[in-house]
């Protein structure tokens, strides 16, 4: 089942294409990462799914409901595009309370969301004595308010420090495992990498690639890694394996073949006929980021890739192990 189909997506500004023609298919409970670099489509896609623009052509359902009638699935949807729009004023209960007078939404639903997203303690302030990543989470509480079955999220990380991040992550999983679909743009690749089962990949307003995580990494060139148990063995692996036609690269006393995944036994079984020991052997999985740089044909720049981290091993956003589950909490927020 899809939450998201579309087919034939296409949206122009005047002589420039926003999008050209793409089909998107999200599968519903789905957390489907949107990913490219900027003027790649992103938004423009997330907008005409949610009926802020009419795209040029194209056609699918959303929730079940036509592409071109939002009004039968935007009240079981849920969205935060680029920044949330707050009155400064009032204290983000009210906030909260005016999305409730327009959505129609029972407003007892206000202190659970200001509870999911770590507010509830800061809902009385007034949100101009808010921080980025406060107005942030306001704005995640905003798009969480009518119970949606699908959630659309642009960006949802700006202004929020590692913690908070991570406890985002938490949130969205566990909306996950109710069935909620989660379609959700970032630069942060390697957050992305972390969280997202599905993935769509654009550039300049066309889609490079759609499916799972297999899939992107076959994507990549695929490498085995290995290493030998002592060193003065390495160049007569090296030999033999190029003698078998394949490409090695030695790093530090590491080898890395390209071979599909399905060779690392074949590639045991020649080092034991050889009477070498391999201390290592692993199937190397490259990172969103990686697989993102080969399907554009582009170089990973040195200056740092889209996450802002060195590539292209960089770790995950937290540099630590982050919690999977579990709400948003108020322990958080303070250090927004």
């Amino acid at each position: 089942m899809t939450a998201i189909d579309v087919r034939g997506l296409r949206k122009a500004y005047g002589p420039l294409t926003a999008l050209h023609g793409i089909d998107l298919s999200v599968p519903t409970g789905s957390l489907t990462a949107l990913v490219g670099p900027n003027g790649s489509g992103k938004t423009t896609t997330m907008r005409l799914l949610l009926g802020l623009e009419r795209p040029d052509a194209g056609e699918g359902t959303v929730l079940g409901h036509p592409l071109d009638r939002p009004r039968r699935y935007l009240p079981s949807v849920g969205a935060l595009i680029e920044q949330p729009a707050l009155y400064r004023r009032l204290t983000g209960r009210a906030n909260l309370r005016v999305l409730t007078e327009v959505s129609g939404t029972d407003h007892r639903r206000i202190d659970e969301v200001l509870k999911q997203t770590g507010m509830l303690p800061y809902a009385d302030r007034p949100v101009s004595g808010y921080s980025l990543g406060m107005r942030q989470r306001l704005g995640i509480a905003g798009a969480l308010l009518t119970e949606p079955r699908l959630l659309v999220l642009d960006e949802p990380t700006t202004g929020l420090d590692p913690v908070g991040t991570a406890e985002l992550r938490g949130l969205l999983v566990s909306l996950a495992a109710t069935g909620v679909t989660t379609l959700i743009s970032s630069h942060q690749l390697n957050e992305l990498d972390a969280l997202c089962s599905h993935f769509v990949l654009l550039d300049r307003g066309r889609k490079l690639f759609e499916g799972n995580r297999t899939g992107l990494a076959a994507a990549h060139s695929p490498v085995v890694e290995a290493a030998p148990e002592h060193p003065e063995d390495l160049d007569r692996l090296i030999s033999a394996l190029r003698e078998k036609g394949r490409s090695v690269r030695a790093d530090d006393g590491l080898l890395r073949i390209g071979a599909p995944a399905d060779w690392a036994p074949e590639l045991n079984r020649i080092a034991t006929a050889m009477g070498i020991t391999l201390a290592r052997l692993t199937v190397y999985r490259p990172s969103l980021e990686e697989a993102f740089f080969t399907l554009t044909g582009t170089d990973c720049p040195d200056s740092g890739p889209l996450t802002g981290t060195d590539c292209p091993d960089s770790g995950p956003l937290t540099g630590t192990d982050c919690p999977d589950s579990g709400p948003l909490t108020p322990k958080a927020a303070h250090r927004c």
